[in-house]
């Protein structure tokens, strides 16, 4: 899913807004630091790591792919 042009919104920016493009895949985890790759092979992306921080998602900012911490988890690294 690509997001609209004339509306540069997205989840991660503004979460909770009426106007902002879903993530176009959720993943549940069980730490707060993750790695993504878009999918690998040739439709993927350079592989990249993020860290929650305080929250309890976060999304890829090539792909736009959620990471969201499964009810539960310690979150611990």
């Amino acid at each position: 899913m690509s997001k609209l042009p004339d509306n540069p919104a997205t989840d991660q920016m503004t979460p909770g807004h009426p106007d902002a493009v879903p993530a176009p895949e959720v993943i549940e985890v069980t730490s707060k630091r993750v790695k993504c790759d878009g999918g690998g092979g040739a439709l993927g992306h350079p592989v990249v790591y993020y860290d929650m921080g305080e929250e309890t998602f976060v999304e890829c900012l090539y792909c736009d792919r959620r990471f969201v911490l499964a009810a539960g988890a310690g979150g611990g690294h």
